[in-house]
């Protein structure tokens, strides 16, 4: 969305709601105000109705009056509603009610519900970057921790309110924490960090799905060191699932760093490549996974991990199926790593193939050599015999001077 989209959006809807009860209650939230002071691309439009259940009212109300393309999409328990305006059909908005929350269940990160004022509804917000509000009607960005504007412009994430209650309460947030300051490039304040590592263990109780989401963003997104990164060296990421505990306390005897942080270490140097493709990157980070299931110890007491790639891409295909991956990318993904198997073995075979053949050559060369030096001493024996002969062929006879035999005696 151009930022010129979004300023059309909200004076949309000002001009609708003038002369009527919404008017003054209308307000841009979130992201979409930060990113407009950051001046960087606006991807959401958050509209925030400081009127009780007025996220769901005032979808309903926008329906009846014929500004919405079909059916919002609502959630009740949230007072909140997904649409699309007939003026700007390619733009899904989020409107919600301004609430206050109530977390009673240590067990579970979704809170009790209720309609509350503005004020409440920004302090129970994650960071105070998010905390910023824009009146529709005047245009005045409403700052009420005192702290937002601030933090934008200096790069720093922080939470409204005491940062272990916002982290105990919703541990989704140290993965956003961790997102956000990945994706900004922005530093972390010291007493929010601490709060964060010491509330690491609380993402045991984040939802598959959600996990899920947070994983692809942080995968897929930039600065995969300080995001996935960070998480793995916090042991936060062992909280998602079975397969990325044991990733994370298996150890190749190669080496000294766990198969996850060199799943990290290998999607950020795609990431240092320019590689943005989806399939290359998880590929990247499940691509030794199979290491996991395949470890033997060879007769000389070496651990090797035979065809790992073969199993490794039905174990990556299963994990990405269980994280609600899309069946076809899934796919991708398990042909590269088994692909890689693949031209492993291929390599291994031509190796083996040209060995082969190097020492057939090298046999040949070797009765090449013997039949030559054989031949050689034939030779160097036939001139022996020659010469010798040639020297039995000049020897000189016994009366070189020509004097007369002696006459015979007879016999008596």
């Amino acid at each position: 969305m151009t930022d010129n989209t979004y300023h059309k959006i909200l004076e949309y809807f000002r001009q609708i709601s003038e002369g009527t009860k919404w008017e003054g209650h209308l307000y841009a939230v979130g992201g979409c105000v930060r990113d407009e002071i950051l001046g960087a691309p606006i991807h959401d439009v958050d509209i925030a109705v400081d009127l009780p259940n007025g996220g769901v009212n005032f979808a309903m109300w926008l329906l009846r009056h014929k500004y919405l393309v079909d059916m919002p999409v609502l959630f009740r328990k949230f007072g909140t509603a997904k649409l699309r305006l007939r003026k700007f059909p390619d733009e899904e908005i989020e409107v919600v009610q301004t609430r206050a929350e109530k977390y009673t269940d240590k067990t579970s990160r979704c809170p009790e519900v209720v309609s509350g004022n503005i004020e409440e509804d920004c302090f129970r917000r994650d960071f105070t970057v998010n905390t910023l509000y824009r009146n529709i009607k005047t245009g005045e960005i409403l700052d009420m921790t005192g702290r937002g504007v601030h933090d934008i412009k200096e790069g720093i994430i922080r939470t409204p309110l005491d940062p272990y209650e916002t982290f105990d309460d919703d541990p989704v947030r140290i993965l956003r924490c961790l997102r956000f300051a990945a994706r900004f490039g922005w530093k972390i304040d010291e007493a929010t960090m601490e709060a964060l590592k010491k509330s690491v263990e609380r993402l045991a109780i984040v939802s598959r799905e959600r996990w899920g989401g947070e994983f692809r963003k942080m995968l897929f997104g930039h600065n995969v060191k300080a995001s996935l990164g960070r998480l793995v060296e916090i042991g936060g990421l062992q909280y998602m699932n079975q397969l990325m505990r044991e990733m994370s306390e298996c150890v190749p005897e190669s080496g000294d760093k766990s198969l996850l942080e060199i799943a990290v270490e290998a999607v950020a140097r795609l990431e240092d490549e320019g590689i943005e493709d989806e399939a290359q990157r998880l590929a990247a980070f499940f691509g030794n996974v199979g290491m996991l299931r395949t470890a033997v110890r060879d007769k000389s007491g070496v651990m090797r991990y035979p065809r790992h790639e073969h199993v490794g891409g039905l174990m990556a295909a299963r994990a990405l199926k269980n994280m609600g991956v899309d069946k076809d990318l899934a796919e991708d993904v398990k042909s590269i790593i088994q692909g890689r198997d693949e031209a492993r073995v291929k390599k291994e075979r031509q190796q083996k193939l040209a060995a082969h053949r190097e020492l057939q050559q090298h046999q040949k060369d070797e009765k090449a050599a013997r039949k030559k030096e054989r031949a050689a001493r034939h030779r160097a024996m036939l001139e022996r015999h020659r010469r010798h002969a040639r020297r039995k062929a000049v020897q000189p006879e016994s009366n070189p001077q020509g004097y007369p035999d002696p006459p015979s005696v007879p016999q008596a």
